[in-house]
């Protein structure tokens, strides 16, 4: 998403530094542990970073994303909810070339829900570059975008 850069200092912590440290990973709660395995790893083609019989992570770059089958501390198993009715949160992968990337997903099996479409830019200025949002087995929605990173 393209917008004017705004520096705001962070809260501090009570030791004086930062009050969080750098986002470490995104966690999807999954029902068939199996079948998103199949995906993230065949369709997607994320390398495996640690696996159990219950919990697999991805290497995805400075974040891990994470798959977990035991609902401990997450929602009811079987949640009929699929898209944005299923959660708020969209895990975004940045890739190079997006018409390859779609149509490489859509060729093993990826279903694309919109896109790819100009990204969001702000008021008077062109997009940056574009998105495409896919749908995971269980339903829960994740974008490429081809936009430059702004970190």
């Amino acid at each position: 998403m393209t917008a004017e850069a705004v520096e705001s200092p962070a809260p501090a912590a009570p030791t004086g530094g930062p009050l969080l440290g750098p986002l470490s990973w995104n966690l999807v709660y999954v029902d068939d542990l199996a079948a998103m395995r199949a995906f993230y790893e065949g369709v997607l083609g994320l390398p495996v970073k640690n696996a159990s019989p219950y919990f697999a992570a991805y290497h995805t770059g400075g974040c891990t994303l994470e798959l977990m089958a035991r609902k401990d501390n997450g929602p009811a198993a079987g949640s009929p909810a699929r898209g944005w009715d299923r959660n708020r949160v969209l895990m975004s992968f940045k890739v190079e070339n997006m018409t390859a990337v779609v149509a490489e997903l859509t060729r093993r099996g990826a279903t694309l829900l919109h896109g790819p479409s100009p990204t969001v830019s702000a008021d008077g200025l062109p997009p940056e570059g574009q998105v495409a949002q896919f749908i995971d087995p269980e339903g829960n929605i994740f974008e490429l975008c081809d936009e430059p990173l702004f970190f």
